[in-house]
């Protein structure tokens, strides 16, 4: 059987029925993004055979790490709306030329951001309130992941880009491999079967590395060989200035909105920190649960940005709109059920990384508090990525920063001196609530519409 063309590609997510182009793209990307949040529930689970305090400290290195990497997430974005847009114009020479660029604005930015983690990040990591045996567990899986950065980064950067391209069945067999590549490398490093010595939490360090090593390696095959609609070309290693300007001037809006959250989470951590080191495991094993629910919400975000950029490329905004509603109505509904069945059964979920039970009371806790602002989050989620989709990162960003730093932070804050831990997880419900009502402003306002990029 062969491939369709770009060009092909293009026209069946230009017409045909919205609802099940939407579903088309999602499925594979929802796949693909609770593959990758496997790894994270992974980590959990082997960290919890190596101790409670492990958990912690793989959660205070990861948002560390998130923190240092923002400004390289709206890469993905400014790629992923230049790509769709090119390949909606039925040019897929230009979108060829931007898939290279980006790797070289990638290769760019890791160097900085790799030197900056292993010099800093001890003393950033005490900022963050950790110390004794999670502050030198989190320093040895830094080190380690920072070394790796740019095949860590490069995966779900380059995944982005593919999916633009109309193609997410290419990046769930590539995320996929990475994932067992992980699998099988994670218990033995962590725990030293066989020959081998070991490693703890730098053990999951390095299979994470390995892991994006071997998933790096397959998208460049696939980029050579053109299978997902996209080539690399000898002469595109040339710098092209103006297009460099495109993914950086659309790329800095999406990296600045990933910086709050991701600031946002360390502040947080401070917080939930002073809490006590049980309440600290509980949350942290209920982020990475919600990082792995949350796929939903972000395959199906990302499948009506790949919507809305080609749709506006062939001149079809209407179309963006209901590829869009689509995507947010079913996002809602599906958080709501599966935040729903964690709250009804989050002892026993939460029971299987840790048999603490004060850490157990305390992500069972914020599972029930969160529950309605987990659902209405998937309804902002997919509204804040078609617009960035549309080429509008602005806005997006915007409403993020807004709803962190003026309402969920400064709320989590002061119920939390009111309420303890439940005023804390009220502050990140009222947080959800605020983004949410205004990128649905922004989105139905659609001065989406007529953005050029």
């Amino acid at each position: 059987m062969t491939s369709s063309t770009p060009n092909d590609r293009a026209q069946m997510l230009t017409t045909g029925p919205v609802g099940r182009l939407v579903a088309a793209l999602a499925v594979p990307a929802v796949l693909e993004q609770g593959l990758l949040n496997v790894v994270r529930l992974a980590d959990t689970y082997w960290m919890g055979k190596v101790g409670d305090m492990a958990v912690a400290a793989v959660a205070m290195g990861t948002t560390l790490r998130m923190v240092l990497i923002s400004p390289m997430m709206g890469l993905s974005m400014g790629g992923m709306a230049l790509v769709a847009r090119h390949v909606g114009e039925g040019n897929p020479r230009l979108a060829d030329r931007a898939t290279m660029q980006l790797i070289m604005l990638i290769a760019l930015f890791t160097l900085p951001i790799t030197a900056i983690g292993i010099a800093l990040g001890p003393a950033l990591l005490r900022l963050m309130g950790a110390k004794g045996a999670i502050l030198e567990s989190a320093v040895g899986f830094l080190r380690i992941v920072f070394a790796g950065l740019f095949f860590v980064e490069c995966l779900p950067t380059m995944s982005g880009v593919i999916k633009g391209a109309g193609r997410p069945e290419y990046t769930l067999r590539i995320n996929l491999l990475s994932l067992v590549v992980v699998a099988l490398l994670e218990p033995v490093l962590v725990l030293g079967l066989g020959p081998f010595q070991p490693m703890g939490i730098r053990g999951a360090a390095l299979a994470t590395v390995l892991g994006s090593v071997v998933g790096v390696m397959a998208i460049l095959v696939i980029l050579l060989r053109g299978s997902a609609g996209l080539r690399l070309h000898r002469a595109d290693v040339v710098p092209d200035l103006g297009m460099i300007r495109t993914i950086l001037r659309i790329s800095l809006p999406a990296s600045v909105e990933r910086l709050s959250p991701n600031l946002g989470m360390a502040t947080l951590m401070r917080i939930v920190s002073r809490l006590g080191d049980r309440v600290l495991t509980g949350y942290s094993i209920f982020q990475q649960l919600h990082w792995f629910l949350q796929a939903v919400t972000l395959g199906i975000g990302n499948a009506a940005a790949t919507m809305m950029g080609q749709n506006l490329g062939a001149g079809k905004p209407d179309r963006s709109e209901r590829a869009t509603r689509v995507g947010g109505l079913a996002a809602t509904v599906l958080s709501l059920a599966l935040y729903g069945l964690l709250a009804a059964m989050a002892p026993a979920i939460v029971g299987l990384f840790t048999d603490d039970p004060a850490a157990i009371r305390a992500a069972s806790l914020i599972a029930r508090v969160t529950l309605f602002g987990s659902a209405v989050r998937g309804w902002g989620q997919v509204l804040g990525r078609s617009l960035g989709g549309a080429g509008d990162t602005l806005s997006p960003m915007a409403a993020s920063i807004g709803a962190l730093w003026i309402v969920q932070l400064p709320a989590s804050w002061l119920l939390g001196g009111w309420l303890g831990p439940t005023g804390v997880w009220l502050g990140m419900v009222l947080g959800d609530l605020s983004h949410a009502a205004v990128v649905s402003v922004r989105f139905f306002q659609r001065r989406w519409r007529t953005i050029r990029v």
